[in-house]
């Protein structure tokens, strides 16, 4: 989703192109994977074995939408708190927050960003009643792809973002795509089919900057909340499923007689008397053959890894025994501290993010006439403590 590039290219169709060509080929596949695990389309669903007849039980525990939740409700389940000492500003932004639904759309974008690793959002301005409003929306990037390109510096700044989707046209059964690049002025629209852009139009904008804001997860990378325990719920889905798969083992079991010659008839009586008439010389038996199972090991070892996946992840599990309702709320703290480093990480990268747009949003209100400054809005969040 971000790449570097030393200055600010020239915008035709042959780079966003190739952006596009590069995004599909270095991004989308890991995004789409870590949609499908959030979703519970996890490895195990794709689990053959060369017997048709063996069981094939396919049980998926989606610790990875636990995670997300779970995170994204102590993260921002309580709604970001905004102040600021100049009055006027703070009603315009807040007017402004309202009309977008701002805490909705801040939900989407942490919920994306646990997810994948990050998210955007696009600001752009609308004509409603003869006024221009200032809108801002968190993109799906399962619907609507991003890709960002940043200079070299330090503290890279955007050079230019690029905005792209397909329409699916029923009545020709073609697909036309779509691609719209930002730059700090203009916005630039390309159309074509089959992986080949024209340009159709260009139209300027008044943010100052490009209008396209990224969010990341956290200050350290670009991973998803469950990136790191993917194999770890993999082994636990396997485990799960094999044993159901031992169950319906034991329910097709194989009943042993020994010291008696049956045939198919005999057999077939047996089975509906319920009953098995054996010799009384004391050599005939009768018995079903199973397989050990050693129960002890197998819940030991799914016991374990659940402890790693949440150890790992960092997120409590909230049906602990250890979270009983008569432990001191000092012991419920010290339980969350690696709950808690992660939910900080998350806000020192979301606040960037945020900063960012009320900057934009300032950008359109001073160009109206207003002399507002962006560091007198303070930003403040609130921890969704359980």
């Amino acid at each position: 989703m971000i790449i570097r590039m030393e200055s600010l290219p020239d915008v035709n169709a042959e780079l966003v192109e190739k952006l596009i060509a590069r995004d599909k080929a270095l991004f989308w596949p890991e995004d789409e994977r870590m949609r499908q695990y959030y979703e519970g389309q996890h490895a195990i669903m794709k689990r053959k074995f060369n017997d048709p007849t063996k069981p094939n039980n396919k049980i998926v525990t989606n610790f990875c939408k636990y995670i997300v939740r779970t995170n994204v409700g102590y993260f921002v389940g309580k709604p970001v708190r905004y102040s600021s000492i100049d009055k006027d500003y703070m009603e315009r932004l807040q007017e402004i927050f309202d009309e977008n639904d701002e805490q909705s759309v801040n939900s989407r974008l942490a919920k994306y960003a646990a997810i994948y690793g990050r998210a955007a959002e696009i600001l752009y301005v609308e004509q409603v009643d003869g006024k221009a409003k200032v809108r801002f929306e968190a993109l799906d990037p399962t619907k609507q792809r991003v890709v960002v390109v940043c200079d070299t510096s330090v503290r890279p700044q955007i050079l230019l973002a690029l905005r792209y989707f397909e329409v699916e046209d029923v009545l020709n059964d073609k697909k036309i795509q779509h691609a719209y690049v930002y730059t700090d002025r203009d916005i630039l629209h390309f159309m074509g089919e089959d992986g080949k852009l024209e340009p159709k139009g260009i139209s300027r904008h008044y943010f100052g900057e490009v209008p396209i804001n990224v969010y990341f997860n956290t200050d350290e990378d670009e991973k998803g909340d469950f990136y790191d325990i993917i194999p770890l719920n993999d082994a636990y889905n396997a485990l799960q499923s094999d044993d159901v798969n031992e169950s319906d083992y034991s329910n097709d079991a194989y009943l042993v007689i020994s010291g008696l010659t049956a045939d198919d008839e005999d057999i077939a009586k047996m089975k509906e008397r319920r009953v098995i008439e054996l010799t009384g010389d004391g050599q005939s038996s009768a018995q079903w053959l199973i397989k050990e199972i050693n129960d002890t090991w197998k819940e030991n070892l799914k016991k374990r890894i659940k402890q790693d996946i949440h150890l790992i992840s960092g997120t409590p599990d909230m049906s602990d025994e250890k979270f009983a309702g008569n432990i001191s709320g000092v012991a419920i703290e010290y339980k969350l501290v690696a709950f808690e480093n992660h939910r900080a990480a998350k806000e020192r990268a979301f606040k960037k993010a945020l900063q960012r747009r009320i900057q934009l949003i300032t950008n359109v209100l001073n160009k109206q006439g207003n002399n507002f400054d962006p560091s007198y809005i303070e930003i403040t969040f609130s921890k969704n403590l359980p």
